[in-house]
Parts: structure tokens; C-alpha cells; sequence
């Protein structure tokens, strides 16, 4: 608790140094003033303080959320390049094969062989069925 009081005491103090600065902007007569990047930047790190800090005193805290990127990745990069999915259920297709592909990574598994037996195995099923 004491590392954590230490590291909190010197981010409060960073966090002064940037407010001098980067001076909120003045206020003008038509609507809400912009800010800059680093105001916008010290904003967020002043809001998230407790969710920063929490990476200087606990190890089991990841540094980055890559995981989550990398799994939504995917999906973003089809929507930018195509703009849109042509149907609903397009969209859900797309995503159920990239959540298996994920998993199938995260696993180590190879991907192609997996996906190749998963195809069979249903269309053995459907046969059955």
C-alpha cells in the first residue's frame, strides 16, 4: 500500500505539471469550447486515474486489453473495407467463424485443419439429421 501511495503522490503531481501546461481552453459566446489532445489526454487520465495506477502496484493486471483488440479487429477491418455486411445474417456467420478462429488460436490449435474437420463433422451431422 505504501508503493501505491508513492506512485500516487508522483501521478498527482505529473498531472499539475500538465494542468499548467495545457490550460483548459477559454470559453467563447456560441457553444462548448474544443479542447486539445492533451487536454483531452490529461481529461482521461485524470478521470481513469484509480484504472492507471492499478498497473504500478498489481502485476496481474495486464498493461494492454490486446486480446480484446485483436478479437474485434477482424470484424472492424471487414466492416471498413466492405463498409457494411449485406445481410444480418452475414454478419452473424462472420462473426461465429471469427469467434472460433479466435478461440482456435488462443488454444494453439492450427486453424485450417480445425476448421476443415468442424465442416465435415457438421455435414456427416447434417446428413442425419
Amino acid at each position: 500500500m505504501e508503493d501505491f501511495q508513492a506512485w500516487k503522490q508522483q501521478y498527482e503531481e505529473i498531472c499539475q505539471q500538465a494542468e499548467r501546461e495545457e490550460p483548459p481552453p477559454e470559453k467563447t459566446a456560441r457553444g462548448k469550447p474544443k479542447h486539445s489532445k492533451g487536454r483531452n489526454l490529461l481529461n482521461r487520465l485524470k478521470t481513469y486515474q484509480r484504472e492507471v495506477l492499478a498497473f504500478a502496484c498489481v502485476k496481474e493486471i495486464p498493461f494492454t486489453n490486446n486480446l480484446a483488440e485483436q478479437a474485434i479487429r477482424g470484424i472492424k477491418i471487414k466492416q471498413k473495407v466492405a463498409m457494411c455486411f449485406r445481410t444480418l445474417q452475414g454478419a452473424v456467420i462472420f462473426a461465429r467463424l471469427q469467434g472460433v478462429m479466435n478461440t482456435l488460436r488462443k488454444q494453439g490449435l492450427p486453424l485450417l485443419k480445425a476448421l476443415f474437420n468442424i465442416y465435415h463433422k457438421n455435414q456427416i451431422f447434417l446428413r442425419y439429421t
